[in-house]
């Protein structure tokens, strides 16, 4: 799937030589020249159906790009304040993957057990996936994880995993690995299984909308694979 993100991981290479550079105070400033990049790119941010936050939550882009494309780790300490929730997020899946209970380690790290805070830990991961940094099956026991720890969540859980399920499906659409209405169900109900997610199955609507706008395929071909008018 990589190669569908090429221009992403272009895009964010670039803005890491402008970071390098100093060109940014703070993280708003990083995150409005983020939006304008994109932008001038015709590039959408990995996203689902809410657009609250997003170019902030975008960063998480440039932070997996940094630290495991360009293996700038150790620069990452030099521009915390820039990443500040996502250095907090990756030492939270961090210490998740070792087996710590993620309420403790999301309030060890983040100083609350804020439901922003589970679901920016989440997206880092889910990121890291998007652009082969990450094996799906860790996301997934992250994902197992933190379902576990917080109970209350169930149905925001369950709308991520919707979403999560979506961008899969529409990366495969638009790279032509689910070519027709028979494999766009077959693979569905195999994300859903994997990632036990059989009540969140996402609308064939909501797979278009991620195929169209974000992976800006045709909406005719879209349509014909998802079979809708």
């Amino acid at each position: 799937m990589s190669e569908l993100h090429k221009k992403r991981i272009e895009v964010a290479v670039n803005v890491w030589g402008e970071i390098l550079n100093g060109s940014f105070s703070s993280r708003e400033e990083l995150v409005s020249y983020l939006e304008e990049v994109y932008r001038t790119n015709r590039l959408e941010p990995i996203r689902g159906k809410t657009k609250i936050n997003i170019w902030d939550k975008e960063l998480a882009t440039l932070y997996v790009v940094g630290k495991y494309g360009l293996a700038l780790e150790e620069e990452l300490h030099s521009f915390q304040n820039l990443f500040d929730i996502e250095v907090k997020a990756d030492r939270t899946i961090s210490a998740v993957l070792e087996g710590r209970d993620p309420r403790t380690t999301l309030r060890e790290h983040f100083g609350s057990e804020d439901e922003d805070h589970v679901f920016r830990v989440l997206r880092l991961a889910m990121t890291s996936v998007v652009l082969g940094f990450m094996n799906e099956e860790t996301f997934i026991k992250i994902l197992a994880e933190f379902e576990k720890a917080f109970p209350e969540l169930r149905e925001n859980f369950a709308s991520f995993k919707r979403f999560y399920i979506a961008f899969r499906m529409a990366e495969m659409i638009a790279s032509g690995k689910i070519r027709n209405r028979i494999e766009k169900e077959a693979y569905k109900h195999a994300m859903c299984v994997k990632l036990n997610a059989d009540k969140s199955a996402p609308s064939d609507d909501f797979i278009r909308d991620i195929v169209v706008s974000t992976f800006r395929v045709p909406e005719h071909r879209a349509n014909g694979v998802l079979r809708m008018a």
